[in-house]
């Protein structure tokens, strides 16, 4: 039984659960334009009529008035909602987004790495990317090397200069 269920991870599980809405939107706007009622199309799609409805009236905005980010998933426009980027030009928005850091973009509510990798992949299509991290006085934030060259890894327990302890120390 284990076997036969695969192990999704949460990103694919999305990206499967956004495909299988993409095919019950592209199934009730042909119902709908074959002439059927929302209440046919609810039975057809063992939907209620509403959920028909709100399916159909979707998919009517996505074929006939697309918006520039409606392929990002919806956490990535949540974010650019959020930020009231979604009013500007696609140009624009991508050059608002690219003066984050990947880390900064990180710390916004409901945003991880699928979310950054969207919208980086989405910014790589303009030719942007996202900055360069950098440290509280504006320096480019470095990584800290893990090797020195001439010694090896770095040294632990050893101070080059010994300073005595400022404060007594008693022995009880």
């Amino acid at each position: 039984m284990h076997g036969r269920i695969p192990n999704l991870t949460p990103a694919e599980r999305r990206i499967c659960r956004e495909a299988r809405s993409a095919a019950l939107r592209d199934l009730a706007l042909a119902l709908r334009q074959g002439g059927k009622t929302f209440a046919i199309i609810g039975q057809e799609l063992g939907l209620s009529l509403e959920r028909a409805r709100q399916i159909v009236k979707k998919a009517e905005r996505l074929a006939n008035a697309p918006r520039w980010f409606d392929p990002l998933p919806m956490r990535a426009q949540t974010f650019l909602h959020n930020m009231n980027l979604t009013a500007l030009p696609e140009i624009e928005a991508a050059i608002a987004v690219a003066r984050l850091s990947r880390r900064e973009l990180m710390r916004a509510p409901n945003v991880g790495h699928a979310v950054a990798d969207a919208l980086g992949a989405w910014l790589a299509h303009h030719g942007l990317a996202f900055t360069a991290p950098t440290t509280k006085s504006g320096a480019p934030a470095r990584e800290r090397p893990f090797l020195i060259p001439e010694t090896g890894p770095l040294p632990t327990g050893r101070n080059e200069h010994e300073t005595p302890c400022l404060y007594p120390t008693t022995k009880a």
